[in-house]
């Protein structure tokens, strides 16, 4: 769900932390305690004041005497107006009340101040003394000069300012350091701790490249999208949603920042604010460049190579985007007009061109339909529906425009429309007359609605009706294609191959590329894995090779490389491929590759632990879904983070998303293989239910056999013999492995059998092959495993020694909760029966509710946990949740 928040977060209101500024600050104490001045150099904004003020802050803590001026523009024409706080008027003239002349004043002034503060030295900060006027200069030159007054100082750099200030560093009075900008993690830690909470990267991405370093606009814009909704909650991960808006507050900032322009200056940086980068040639066909020259001057717009011509943009991002939003309509018409007029035909047709001059035509009207089509496209698939919606509906009064209606039915659905798009669809299906038009519709019919939406048996009823009325055309192949991935939700894995098979073979172009994601997925699940990382190598070159766009993303293909690569247990392998996947998505704005990606680093919560990274990962994945409409994949995903809860304490929350799955309304599938229903176990295991955890993993692997994922049924046995059935599970596995490739496969069956025959040197061994493959929660489960077995035994080194060692693994990973870790001491002293019990007492169960579980007598209970209580030397149930309180989570 997305929250609104009401007020501000209280870390937004009151001033920010200081970060990033641990070793100046520091040294610039240092420095003055030895006696040295110093100034502190650098652009507006960078946080120099701040630092300056921490500085002075820390001194007066330690006693010393301190004192704060801050000059100004308006201070700058008075004459020592600068020191009117902190200067009795009786410095300023003499008995008779006539003004001494300057060098009498001056020495009369420094006196004072001096006196003032004796027998201490004063360290007096001056902020922004580039604005002070020249007698204060000279006066602040010669308290320098003194060891009465330490000078700290702010000084913006590029900014005019007295000789004597330039003196202070330059003839060595003070010490100049140049403050930089934070770099971008520093901008990244701060942005996370004053909205406290986990911030999805794409939008850390965005506002530290708006702000450059510059911590007083950073501080402004978070508020401004935070004011405007734009930077919200979702389920707990802060994403920018929706387009930017400016509150006053960022206006004003921004526009004192800018100054005072000419009406040719002004006109100039709004043409680089709605068009930049333009280049020198495009500069002066709009302006001159001697207005161009003076903005540069200013340090208002700022020159970069670019092909080759030298190109012209605002000094900062910021500007623009205040620009755009602070200009009058009529005006602003006037200007993008001109800017499409002027340059719609020259230069090159790039993709973010063809949006500028869209863009520009939405404003200020006139342009080509084509182009103005072409662009909508293009805001599509930079996730801008608003914009894509827009663009379409100035260019739908042509009915005739086949493909505008069917981007504006695509455009409904992805907006969340479902209805509006469905009606759409079907009244394209009923339009079209051509087998192009047939097959174009079909095609998003499908993706919209059976893929994204999850609506299966109608994606099917369109793919049948769509081969039967494009049978003998180049388009069969195409629609078969994305059947197989109807049937792999449908019917599983399995059938998904029998499908793809033969196309894998002999389609060519975008059918075979499509051929492989259903393809390659498959392979994988039925444990062909060899065979699925050469076809996701093959689907993505194909791609790469497509003179035409598909409406899926080549690395789609990467996703199902990274699969693979996880059930053959190169969990490192994976990871780099979804991280470096992911990296890319961010750098290019690509938030469904930024979600799928997000997703895949998180499938692996079971094997590598890492709960709450999981966490993090999948609400950031489920919020980006909500915003593009695919409700499949925030189910997909909510089975991930079910489990991910679970693991990480809290089992209640993974079962309310189960229930929340159940009561969606949307139909189960096999699209992840029997993972649904391996979540389900986990979550029952770990909130107690052992029973029922127990049914879960039995039924999975029943249907991942049934269904041909027998790498799904494999983890699932895994699954029932990890929570207390080993030998279920090792009869189960019979036959099922057979033709499984890969390392995960073959340790997850010893496991199996070392549990259930309790060999301790088998779990050893089990547990350093899981670590060697990067699985490092298994590893360290197999050690507590093993130390169960060594506790049996009587031998308490070797028991302890394997406790430590899993304590170490689990610490790599999270310290997730599951039934293995922690819980050496009690588990190895209780039955499977006994520790089931205890498991639904400690959970809050009554005797009557575990009786109803277990389908036992209630007598039956009390006696079983008058065993347990003994075994464990506890006195009731009130003790009993504390002693297995790693095993449920409890809080």
């Amino acid at each position: 769900m997305t929250t609104r928040p009401t007020g501000f977060p209280r870390s937004i209101a009151d001033p920010w932390p200081l970060i990033g500024r641990t070793a100046e600050l520091e040294d610039v104490c240092a420095r003055i305690r030895s006696g040295r001045g110093v100034l502190l150099a650098g652009p507006a904004g960078v946080g120099k004041s701040r630092l300056a003020g921490e500085v002075l802050d820390a001194l007066a803590r330690e006693g010393a005497q301190t004192a704060r001026i801050s000059a100004t523009s308006a201070s700058a024409g008075i004459p020592l107006g600068v020191f009117a706080p902190i200067l009795p008027t009786t410095a300023w003239t003499e008995t008779s009340g006539a003004v001494n002349d300057r060098a009498d004043l001056l020495s009369r002034c420094a006196n004072t101040l001096v006196e003032r503060y004796l027998p201490a030295r004063l360290v007096l900060l001056v902020d922004d003394i580039h604005l002070v006027d020249e007698m204060s200069a000279t006066l602040l030159y010669q308290l320098a000069d003194t060891d009465r007054v330490t000078i700290l100082a702010t000084y913006r750099t590029r900014e005019a300012s007295p000789e004597h200030v330039v003196g202070l560093w330059k003839n060595e009075l003070v010490d100049r350091i140049d403050v930089d900008g934070l770099d971008t993690g520093h901008i990244h830690e701060m942005i996370k701790r004053v909205l406290g909470g986990p911030v999805d990267d794409a939008t850390l991405a965005y506002l530290a490249a708006k702000v450059q370093g510059n911590m007083l606009f950073l501080r402004e814009l978070v508020i401004s999208l935070y004011e405007r909704g734009t930077l919200r909650s979702d389920d707990g991960v802060w994403r920018l949603q929706g387009e930017f808006e400016a509150t006053d507050r960022l206006v004003e900032l921004v526009t004192s920042r800018i100054g005072v322009l000419t009406p040719d200056e002004h006109t100039l940086l709004a043409y680089l604010a709605f068009g930049e980068p333009l280049t020198l040639p495009e500069v002066e066909r709009l302006s001159t460049l001697k207005t161009a020259h003076e903005l540069e001057r200013k340090g208002l717009v700022v020159t970069e190579a670019g092909g080759i011509d030298v190109q012209l943009r605002t000094a900062h991002p910021l500007y623009s985007e205040v620009l755009r939003g602070s200009l009058p309509v009529l005006r602003s018409r006037e200007l993008v007009r001109r800017l499409a007029d002027t340059l719609e035909h020259d230069g090159p047709q790039t993709d973010q061109r063809l949006m500028r001059i869209a863009e520009w035509r939405l404003l200020g009207g006139g342009g080509d339909p084509h182009t103005m089509l072409a662009a909508a496209h293009v805001a599509r698939w930079h996730y801008d529906f608003g914009l894509a919606e827009r663009m379409v509906s100035a260019v739908l009064h042509e009915e005739s425009n086949f493909d505008a209606r069917i981007l504006r039915a695509q455009l409904a659905g992805l907006r969340g429309n479902v209805r509006e798009s469905a009606r759409l669809f079907s009244s394209l299906a009923d339009a079209a007359g051509t087998p192009d038009e047939v097959f174009r519709v079909a095609v998003a019919r499908l993706d919209h609605r059976a893929i994204y939406a999850g609506t299966l048996d109608e994606g099917l009823d369109v793919a049948y009706e769509a081969e039967r009325a494009l049978a003998d055309t180049a388009y069969i192949d195409d629609i078969a294609a994305r059947r197989a991935a109807l049937i792999l939700g449908k019917e599983g894995p399995a059938g998904a191959i029998a499908v793809t098979e033969k196309l894998v073979k002999e389609a060519t172009g975008s059918a075979l590329v499509w051929a492989c994601m259903p393809a390659a997925y498959s392979l994988a699940r039925t444990g062909r894995l060899a065979e699925a990382l050469d076809v996701a190598a093959l689907g993505h070159r194909v791609q790469l090779e497509l003179h035409e766009p598909m409406d899926w993303y080549p690395c789609m293909h990467r996703f199902y490389e990274a699969e693979a690569h996880s059930h053959a247990g190169r969990f490192g392998r994976a990871e780099e491929i979804s991280r470096a996947e992911y990296r890319v998505a961010v750098d290019n704005q690509a938030i469904e590759a930024q979600a799928l990606f997000c997703w895949q680093r998180a499938k692996a919560v079971t094997e590598c632990g890492h709960p709450h990274r999981a966490i993090r990962l999948l609400l950031t994945a489920i919020s980006i879904y909500r915003q593009l409409g695919r409700p499949q994949f925030v189910q997909f995903c909510y089975y991930y983070l079910a489990v991910a809860q679970a693991m990480a304490g809290a089992p209640q929350e993974g079962e309310k998303y189960l229930a929340d799955l159940d009561g969606s309304g949307l139909p189960s599938t096999w699209f992840m293989g029997v993972d649904p229903v391996h979540s389900a176990g986990w979550v029952h295991a770990l909130s107690g239910d052992l029973r029922r955890a127990h049914a879960d993993f039995e039924r999975a692997v029943t249907e991942g056999r049934r269904i041909g994922d027998r790498v799904g049924a494999i983890a699932a046995a895994h699954g029932l013999a990890r929570t207390g059935a080993p030998r279920r599970a090792r009869e189960l596995c019979v036959s099922l492995s057979r033709d499984v490739e890969g390392e995960l496969v073959s340790v997850r069956l010893a496991h199996i059998h070392a549990l259930d025959v309790a060999d301790a040197e088998e779990l050893n061994e089990v547990s350093e092959r899981f670590e060697k493959m990067g699985a490092t929660l298994l590893a360290a489960e197999a050690a507590s495993d093993e130390a169960s077995v060594w506790e049996k035994r009587n031998d308490r080194r070797r028991a302890t020694a394997c406790r430590r060692r899993a304590s170490l693994l689990a610490d790599q990973c999270e310290s997730p909760v599951t039934l293995s870790l922690g819980s050496a001491d009690w588990r190895s002293k209780l039955t499977a029966a006994e520790m089931q019990t205890a498991l639904l007492a400690a959970s809050g169960r009554s005797n009557k509710s575990i009786a109803a579980a277990l389908s036992i007598s209630v007598r039956t209970v009390e006696n079983r946990l008058q065993g347990i209580y003994s075994k464990l030397g506890v006195h009731g149930r009130h003790e009993l949740s504390g002693a297995v309180s790693e095993y449920v989570g409890s809080d």
